[in-house]
């Protein structure tokens, strides 16, 4: 079993796969969270859900084939993770709420889609050209979403969530790959909540005292614990699937 596992991710990587998840990861997304929209249940009468649960895993069997074999292994482990995790802050303890109250299938696979873009990005030659002189901007763009969030949204969530994203980065390094991750997560909550796919509830754990917005700016962090975790995993079990380990699947190529 464990020989055909490991024959299944030793498939050869295809430059051509990696450029075209590359190029087509930010509309594909917008439109895939469109066909599941609030607006065309509504004024169409259309529950476009089904379409972009197959769009979304036959996107994601295709992607597969762009990643190194480390990398593969992380995107696979991280369908079931992020679907457990779902779960638990989805149905139990109800931070967000899906459209039809239920957590879609396309959303664990789009996680792995999600982890495996922000993979691609940081290895980009280009990323690791110029780290040095990226790390000022991205940890002022930070702080300026954080601090408007804060101050001028009054999104107190997010300070928990800020909290925990400066953990992760200094526990880190402040390596790119949090800063990437990150925007891509924050990108696919505004267009998810702007399409009405999901909803954060106003005052989380029921606390009149706690407050977020829609989408809480911070809510990557949740997603940025997500990938130590996998990371983790992935760690473990390479060297029995006789795979290279590497700390995060990144390495510095030219796309």
């Amino acid at each position: 079993m464990i020989g055909l596992i490991t024959n299944m991710l030793m498939v050869e990587t295809s430059a051509l796969v990696k450029r075209f998840i590359l190029i087509t990861f930010l509309p594909f997304t917008a439109v895939v969270l469109a066909i599941d929209s609030q607006q065309l249940a509504t004024t169409q009468g259309i529950n476009g859900q089904p379409w972009a649960n197959v769009v979304i895993i036959s996107y994601f069997l295709v992607l597969l084939f762009g990643l190194r074999p480390e990398q593969r292994l992380m995107a696979l482990i991280f369908v079931p993770f992020s679907a457990i995790g779902e779960c638990i802050f989805s149905l139990l303890i109800g931070l967000y709420i899906y459209r039809l109250e239920m957590v879609p299938l396309y959303v664990p696979f789009g996680h792995g889609v999600l982890f495996s873009m922000g993979l691609l990005v940081a290895e980009l030659r280009v990323i690791h050209q110029y780290e040095e002189q990226l790390k000022p901007i991205l940890i002022t763009l930070y702080c300026l979403l954080f601090g408007g969030a804060v101050l001028l949204l009054h999104d107190s969530l997010s300070i928990i969530f800020g909290l925990v994203f400066l953990w992760v980065l200094r526990r880190k390094g402040y390596q790119s790959l949090y800063f990437i991750m990150g925007l891509l997560v924050l990108f696919v909550e505004l267009t998810g909540t702007h399409w009405g796919c999901w909803a954060w509830t106003p005052h989380p754990f029921g606390l009149s005292w706690l407050k977020a917005t829609n989408p809480p700016v911070g809510a990557f962090a949740c997603y940025v614990l997500a990938d130590l975790g996998v990371m983790k995993l992935a760690r473990r079990w390479q060297p029995s699937l006789g795979l290279p380990t590497t700390e995060n699947g990144v390495e510095a190529i030219s796309v």
